[in-house]
């Protein structure tokens, strides 16, 4: 099984700033065979089985921005494994075996919607992405680009293009640093339309256009855990753990956690059998998960901050970072749009 204490051990040591890549972690999380976990399993260095949404977790509990960046992986290799042409499969599922990272980026500012142009075998692009999360350090990065008013997703190796530049004055935040998630400009490149990843618009299909919240969830309950964590410490340390108030919110906290863990338990189960469910019932699972760990987390926050009080705000503190990367965290899109879904799936579903 993976070392998850070796994992924390460097994300612990890691300076936290926003153009700092965590590498060393992304280098363990090669070396455990972590970036291969949704793999087919011919290509997988280990056999055994490792489950996704738990591991999520663990490593979210380590560092958000690192779950960040972890999950952005996995998703693109979700989506070569949905979409991909048999040949680009084999290519790029060989280039992650070796520890090539990917990422998907598709957020953009309407302003400078990125576009691609069609000219005989290749795509020229016009238009930038934002929230970049790993920057230039990402091997291949599945973007979209409009083409003649659908999206099309590619496949951008980034490494053959040199003269990008991570621009860096979107991007400030009081969290999540270490994701480095930067604005890349890809006006003026040329591509091969071999790089072309699934059919126009395949992007948005679901049940895994919402689905994929499980995946991000899963990294925010673990942040949420690491605070419960450094609330234990601090309390213990200070001698308060017999105090019958701490109590109380430690035991609402751990209550918390638990109900968490059991909706990564359903969503393995989905994700691992997910032909015996409808692509609704996985939207509506998948609204109704990230629906309940936002509200975990955000009573964690609260819970937190009160056991432990001024000092948890102080830098330097066990709590200080995780807070601030678990509130940015959890700024996800469409929060109120998820709920409202599951309101009306249950209006035309629920029955006793």
């Amino acid at each position: 099984m993976p070392n998850f204490a070796d994992i924390n051990s460097c994300c612990l040591k890691m300076p936290e700033d926003s153009r700092h890549f965590p590498a060393a972690a992304m280098q363990l999380l090669h070396e455990q065979s972590l970036l291969q976990i949704n793999l087919p399993k011919r290509f997988r260095v280990i056999d055994e089985r490792i489950p996704v949404y738990e591991t999520l977790c663990k490593i979210g509990k380590c560092n958000l921005s690192v779950g960040r960046i972890y999950e952005g992986h996995l998703n693109a290799i979700k989506l070569i494994k949905d979409h991909g042409s048999e040949s680009q499969q084999e290519y790029f599922f060989q280039e992650a075996r070796i520890g090539k990272l990917f990422s998907v980026w598709n957020t953009e500012m309407s302003s400078e919607a990125l576009t691609a142009q069609v000219s005989h075998s290749k795509l020229k692009l016009n238009g930038a992405k934002t929230f970049c999360s790993g920057g230039l350090q990402i091997d291949y990065a599945i973007i979209t680009a409009e083409v003649a008013g659908d999206k099309q997703m590619l496949i951008f190796p980034l490494k053959e293009y040199p003269k990008l530049i991570e621009d860096w004055s979107l991007w400030n935040p009081m969290g999540m640093k270490n994701s480095v998630s930067c604005r890349i400009d890809f006006s003026g490149i040329e591509i091969s339309s071999d790089l072309k990843l699934g059919k126009l618009n395949a992007y948005q299909q679901q049940p895994w256009f919402s689905g994929g919240a499980m995946r991000f969830a899963a990294v925010q309950l673990g942040g949420a855990e690491a605070l419960m964590l450094s609330a234990i410490d601090h309390l213990n340390a200070q001698n308060k753990s017999s105090d019958p108030y701490q109590q109380q919110r430690m035991g609402t906290m751990a209550i918390l956690i638990e109900s968490g863990k059991f909706w990564l338990q359903k969503a393995q189960q989905i994700d691992d059998t997910q032909k015996n469910y409808t692509s609704a019932e996985i939207v509506n699972f998948a609204d109704m998960m990230r629906s309940a760990i936002l509200n975990i987390s955000e009573e964690i926050l609260q819970l937190t901050e009160r056991s432990i009080g001024v000092q948890g705000f102080m830098e330097n503190h066990p709590m200080e970072q995780v807070y601030r990367d678990l509130k940015v965290y959890l700024k996800q899109p469409g929060p109120d749009f998820a709920l409202k879904n599951v309101g009306a799936y249950t209006f035309d579903h629920y029955r006793k």
